[in-house]
Order: C-alpha cells, then structure tokens, then sequence
C-alpha cells in the first residue's frame, strides 16, 4: 500500500488555494486604500469649498463623499470576507494535512506489519468482497465514511 504520492497533490492544491485568497485579501486591501485615498481628497476639497480655494460647489462635494463613503464601506467588507476565506482555507489546509499524516502514519503501519498482522486488519476493515464482470471489484466495508471521519475527531 503506497499512499506517498497523497501529500504533495492535496498540499499543492491547499497551497494553491491559499495562496488564491492572499491575492484576493490583497486586491481588497488595494481597493480599501484606494477608497480611502479618494474620500480624504474629497474631504480636502470640501475643505476648499467651504473656504472658497475650490470651483467646485460644496453640494456637489457632498454628493461625491456619500457615493465615495459607500464604496469605502463596500471596500471594508470585501476585505473583511476576503481575510475569513483566507483563514477559512488556512484552517482546512491545516485539517487536511493532518489528516493525511495520520493517513500516512497508518499506511506506513500497515506496510511494516506482517502478513497475520495485515489479515487480521484487512478482516476487522472489510465486510465482504464481490467481483463482477470485467473484474469489476466491489467492497464493502463495516464502518462507514461518517464512522471513519467520526474516529479522526
């Protein structure tokens, strides 16, 4: 039983995913400053137009700081859901490869153990064994995949 090649598929794509959503936090982190940007310089102009440095209309400013006021907000929630997915998917990339360590750990076991030993395993894993046509292997086991997962916790 050789499950070595386990690892590096599922610890790519974990780490493909992560690093997904640290591209994702940092665009929402680009866009939060960029918002922000603009509402100081809207206030600023504000400033201007009270003072009567501006030619623009403090009506007209207003306006543009409640527009600018939303997309910053909208700014702040893309990046607050942007870190939750990140710490999201750093969490279950923790989980998984816990889990195939432990898949791991079994297997290398199970590979040292003799041949009484890996029977006896094989035995209290497996029900029963039907072969169909076209060598089709069917198996049933005795525990469930929830009993399984249920165990690891």
């Amino acid at each position: 039983m050789n499950l070595y090649c386990i690892p590096s598929a599922t610890g790519i794509a974990s780490a493909r995913n992560v690093e997904a959503y640290q591209i994702a936090m940092q665009q929402a982190e680009k866009d939060l400053e960029n918002a922000q940007r603009q509402a100081t310089a809207l206030e600023e102009e504000a400033v201007k137009a009270l003072t009567g440095e501006s030619q623009l209309y403090l009506a007209i400013v207003n306006t543009m700081q409640v527009k600018h006021r939303a997309r910053m907000d909208a700014a702040e929630q893309a990046l607050t859901a942007a870190k939750a997915r990140l710490e999201a998917e750093a969490q279950n990339a923790k989980e998984t490869k816990a889990q195939i360590d432990e898949l791991l750990s079994w297997s290398e076991c199970f590979d040292k153990a003799n041949t009484e030993t890996k029977h006896m395993i094989m035995a209290r894993l497996i029900e029963r064994v039907d072969l169909g046509d076209g060598y089709k292997v069917h198996i049933k086991f005795k525990i469930s995949k929830a009993q399984f997962e249920g165990a690891q916790q």
